[in-house]
């Protein structure tokens, strides 16, 4: 059995990456590897499956601060490199801009690495010279992440290997049905409450739909509020707007679940607001399910929603034209696929089949090493 550390350094257990790491670490043993996760001192896991965990005091996943993701990673490194000895890892996978630096030290010294880029960042010339570091496996989320940071695909050092969604989801009964005009309309949203989500965007778009069509919406966001000072205040706000616009009646904001699974069997039309979401799990699961989704054009979700076929891609950023999407889709002006089809346009991306994607990358790199 060959062994795989990833490098996260998150202190919460709130999806995204781990929920990532979940997926295909379910189906390691299967496929000759041990997955572990390099974390912060005193990450505690909530979710399930459990992960099999490290902990570094000087862990850091996320940072504003580009000098206390340098200093982080410069206080954390000699420990990583006794852990990395010690254990006899086969590769090293970093996720996290915090992993970052990390991941080029680490190939630097000799050690096969894979850098898996979740983000779509600014400073996109820094991702191309790391994609360009010598020896060093680049994998990115999707083809149009690749067009953000023009970084092209190059077998064996860049790959394009889609997050994935819990096999589960593909296996349970189909959600989704389709939205007539006259009836509620189902809307589900699952994300952390924090400002790059945009939840504020569909309050805008409530707020300025026609009133007999905005009775018929019944929407919820389930996620929790990070323990942060941003988001507690982004949740303020939120809870303001909704007040003020009086939406009290048609959005709620329902807080942390750990039943998705039931959430989205209620959900009509799935919500992902943020813009340059890098390639979201919640969206996969949804459609997984059958349900369709109205979804940012920009990010993973180009390469992820077919518009107007899987679901509908609005001007990022824009809570009117998000609003028309939903208007359309009322009024019975789109048909979308079946719940059938709308699951089988992410099958490639269970965790089954990205597991396996993986695992094949992480022995090329291995054999390398």
């Amino acid at each position: 059995m060959r062994r795989i550390l990833h490098l996260v350094g998150a202190s919460e257990d709130n999806g995204g990456i781990l929920s990532y790491l979940r997926g295909i670490a379910s189906h390691g043993p299967a496929l000759g590897w041990e997955h572990v996760v390099w974390m912060r001192r005193g990450f505690h896991q909530v979710r399930l499956p459990r992960l099999e965990v490290r902990e570094a005091r000087f862990a850091l996943g996320e940072s504003p601060s580009h000098l206390r993701l340098l200093l982080s990673a410069a206080c954390a490194w000699p420990s990583l490199r006794r852990l990395v000895k010690r254990e006899g890892f086969d590769v090293v996978n970093g996720h996290s801009r915090g992993a970052l630096l990390l991941s080029s030290w680490m190939v630097r010294s000799g050690r096969p690495t894979i850098f898996t880029n979740h983000a779509y960042a600014r400073r996109t010339g820094m991702y191309r010279r790391i994609a360009g570091t010598p020896g060093l496996t680049t994998i990115l989320l999707t083809p149009n992440q690749g067009r953000h940071y023009g970084i092209e695909p190059v077998p064996g050092r860049v790959e394009t290997i889609s997050a994935c969604g819990a096999d589960r989801y593909f296996e349970f009964p189909l959600a989704g049905r389709a939205v007539t005009s006259g009836g509620a309309v189902r809307v589900v949203g699952v994300g952390n409450v924090v400002r790059w989500k945009r939840w504020d965007l569909l309050l805008e778009a409530l707020s300025v739909m026609p009133a007999d069509l905005r009775r018929r919406i019944e929407a919820t966001i389930w996620g929790p509020v990070p323990d942060e000072a941003d988001a507690r205040a982004f949740a303020s706000e939120l809870h303001r707007v909704m007040e003020a616009r009086g939406l009290g009646g048609t959005v709620r904001f329902a807080g942390p679940t750990r039943d998705i699974e039931g959430v989205l069997a209620g959900a009509d039309v799935f919500v992902l607001p943020s813009t340059n979401e890098p390639c979201s799990v919640a969206l996969i699961e949804a459609m997984a399910m059958g349900v369709p989704a109205v979804v940012s054009a920009s990010g993973g979700n180009v390469d992820i929603v077919r518009d107007g076929v899987t679901g509908m891609l609005f001007r990022p950023g824009s809570g009117e034209d998000l609003a028309l999407k939903l208007k359309e889709l009322l009024l019975g002006r789109v048909r979308l696929a079946s719940p059938e089809a709308v699951r089988a346009s992410v099958s490639g991306r269970s965790a089954r089949a990205v597991a396996a994607q993986h695992a094949a990358v992480c022995a090329r790199v291995a054999g390398r090493g």
